[in-house]
């Protein structure tokens, strides 16, 4: 009987991963208001490519950069983000107000790979100290200028989760992250609410989320797995102009 449940658990899995994989294929056709660039860690192209987390506390924000090509909102947010001046700064039009970052400024930013990903980061630093533990949801109300609503209790996580999986399954998907309790080494999950990481996609059977150590990966688990380990979640809602945060 065992050996029927995990058979029959392994088919929703891979179903679910299929529906997964061309729902992305479908949500994440890059639409880019800039000329295509020939290498996207030199050269701005108003896309994420794959980027490394620093060696540095800067977790929160990495997690929240990345969230941005998770859902049309956050995609069509970063064609609006970066302003290049005629003197080689960059401007970020941040909903919380402008910030303007040197040359420098980006070179010495601690994430590396695409170069929009290293402005935004830079960027994020004058506006609020991205290296000092902050958390995605204070980078996505940076970001969008939209103000915090912040849930608790089971009956919330499960609305929260409920509301992401719905946003996915619209196929508008969503810009959201997490941390977790519950550690899994086995699919590079830190617990203690030690590390913070995008969410990709929720379903009624799996969660994927992104570790921004390096952001060309994905980490499936179970969706029971997910709502279990969580100790806090964070998504914006476009429609009601809100930073969702869920502590457990």
């Amino acid at each position: 009987m065992g050996k029927i449940k995990m058979n029959h658990f392994k088919m929703k899995v891979a179903a679910s991963c299929l529906s997964f994989t061309i729902a992305v294929g479908t949500l994440f056709t890059p639409i880019s208001a800039f000329a295509t660039a020939s290498n996207p860690a030199t050269q701005l192209d108003g896309e994420l490519s794959t980027f490394h987390q620093g060696n540095v506390g800067d977790c929160g924000a990495v997690s929240a950069i990345q969230a941005l090509d998770n859902s049309v909102y956050g995609r069509t947010l970063l064609q609006k983000l970066i302003t290049v001046n005629s003197n080689g700064s960059y401007t970020l039009n941040f909903g919380s107000g402008k910030k303007t970052v040197s040359k420098s400024e980006v070179t010495n930013a601690y994430i590396t790979g695409d170069l929009d990903a290293r402005v935004i980061e830079a960027g994020l630093q004058k506006a609020m100290n991205v290296y000092n533990s902050c958390f995605a949801c204070d980078v996505f109300t940076t970001m969008t200028g939209f103000k915090q609503k912040t849930v608790y209790g089971a009956s919330q996580k499960t609305s929260v989760i409920n509301a992401l999986a719905a946003k996915f399954e619209s196929g508008q998907g969503a810009m959201a992250a997490c941390d977790f309790t519950i550690a899994d080494s086995s699919k590079g999950i830190i617990g203690d609410g030690g590390h913070s990481y995008s969410i990709r996609w929720v379903d009624s059977n799996i969660v994927v989320v992104i570790n921004p150590w390096d952001t060309s990966g994905l980490i499936y688990m179970s969706r029971s797995q997910f709502e279990n380990s969580i100790r806090y979640m964070t998504y914006v809602d476009e429609n009601a102009k809100k930073v969702v945060v869920y502590w457990n």
